[in-house]
């Protein structure tokens, strides 16, 4: 069984580093988490930024109807983090997740994890992790993306491109990585084998 991430909302509402992290659970190499005040919050962002807002979280639901965290609640008064945050900590002892993804690392201090069996990790370093246990099924992942947008009436992106995008998204790390594996391999032999195979 893969292990879980609560995604907190922060990591949810720029479209590119959704687009990565949800295409790789739905690969299978972890488990997403959420609950439904995550998911108001990350509603809330897109709807203020004039996007689409309904549609991707209804999307999200349907794609990971198991991914919804219930009875978190009553825990949360318990939390010892920052308060704006304890809903996430809480979600995240009633979901028994292994890793909570969020770029606000200041507001889960590690003594209000200690002893939980719970890590927190900035999504750059989140996507570090899976890149270097998961390589292949991560590259497979990051070229589908850039194919698809093609489909979705963008101009069509390169695996380079959809790079750019997730460093603004703060994960240059990861960014720097996979560029380095294209620097040292066969970029279109690389596309191939990333492929399933039939």
């Amino acid at each position: 069984m893969p292990f879980s991430a609560v995604l907190d909302a922060c990591v949810l509402y720029p479209n590119a580093l959704r687009d990565t992290l949800l295409r790789i659970a739905e690969a299978g190499i972890y488990q997403p988490l959420w609950s439904d005040k995550i998911l108001e919050e990350v509603h809330g962002v897109l709807e203020r930024k004039g996007r689409r807002a309904d549609y991707v979280i209804e999307c999200i639901r349907q794609a990971f109807p198991d991914a919804l965290v219930h009875g978190w609640e009553n825990l949360e008064g318990s939390m010892t983090n920052h308060p704006k945050d304890r809903h996430v900590l809480a979600a995240a002892v009633r979901g028994h997740a292994d890793v909570i993804v969020t770029m606000n690392l200041k507001d889960f201090p590690a003594s209000s994890v200690e002893g939980l069996d719970i890590e927190v990790q900035h999504p750059d370093t989140f996507l570090c992790y899976e890149l270097e246990h998961a390589p292949y099924a991560i590259m497979q992942v990051l070229f589908e993306q850039a194919e698809d947008t093609g489909k979705q009436g963008r101009p069509q992106l390169t695996v380079h491109d959809v790079l750019d995008e997730l460093v603004r998204c703060g994960a240059k790390e990861f960014a720097h990585q996979v560029r380095q594996w294209l620097a040292e391999s066969d970029e279109a032999d690389l596309a191939a084998r990333s492929r399933p195979t039939e």
